[in-house]
């Protein structure tokens, strides 16, 4: 990992469902109501939810169609982890499991994080494999408000496809010099550094990297340290 002098960038952005929010602590209370299953058996499902969820997003940037809709991946992975597990849910039920992504918890310490930053007069962007609408929608839920919310709907690929690492250019007109971005995944992280894109990595699974020519600037276990890397 490169170390940095402190830096003052004019955009700072943030991945959603790994640098923002608690996916797990989110959705397994919520799984294990519906379904009466332990709390154990809940976050194993949504675990292996998140992955298949994943894996059908990065399918849609190989395959030769249109951008899945992040909803749509977000269905499809339910219904194949439900055939998975042998696991019968009522449509009703998964409606609000799917709806239940667009209210998911913050990170403990990332609202005064951010509220810090706005404070110091940063002008601060989602920037996101989520659809348009569902991260507005997340945005109202917070007690401070992002300036710009850019998602994946627009470049019509998931990360870590280059063309969404370019959104705070293309339709900010801020530079990747002038840009910051925050990312929670090692996929992120490898993405917006092979992009040219400046990285935070707030790494809380202590994960590694595949190939460590895609080391991000600045690596930490949570969001805390940003604000002291920042003038």
């Amino acid at each position: 990992m490169k170390i940095l002098n402190k830096i003052k960038p004019k955009l700072i952005t943030f991945d959603v469902y790994s640098a923002l929010v608690d996916i797990n602590r989110g959705l397994t209370p919520i799984f294990s109501n519906l379904t009466n299953l332990s709390e154990e058996k809940s976050l194993a499902f949504i675990i292996d939810w998140r992955t298949v969820q994943l894996h059908t997003a990065q399918l849609s940037n190989s395959l030769n169609t249109r951008r899945v809709t992040f909803y749509n991946c977000t269905k499809l992975s339910l219904d194949y982890v439900c055939k998975k597990h042998n696991l019968e849910i009522e449509e009703d039920k998964k409606l609000k499991l799917i709806f239940a992504w667009n209210s998911l918890p913050l990170w403990p310490e990332a609202s005064e994080v951010i509220s810090n930053l706005i404070i110091k007069g940063y002008k601060v962007a989602i920037l996101s494999n989520g659809d348009q609408n569902m991260l507005e929608e997340m945005n109202k839920g917070y007690d401070f408000n992002f300036d710009y919310i850019l998602s994946s709907e627009t470049n019509e690929y998931y990360k870590p496809h280059p063309s969404i690492y370019d959104l705070p250019k293309n339709i900010l007109g801020f530079s990747k010099k002038e840009t910051l971005h925050i990312a929670g995944s090692a996929v992120d992280v490898m993405g917006c550094v092979s992009s040219g894109l400046p990285c935070y990595w707030s790494n809380r699974k202590n994960d590694i990297l595949i190939d460590t020519k895609f080391s991000p600037e600045y690596e930490f276990s949570d969001l805390t340290r940003l604000n002291n890397l920042l003038k």
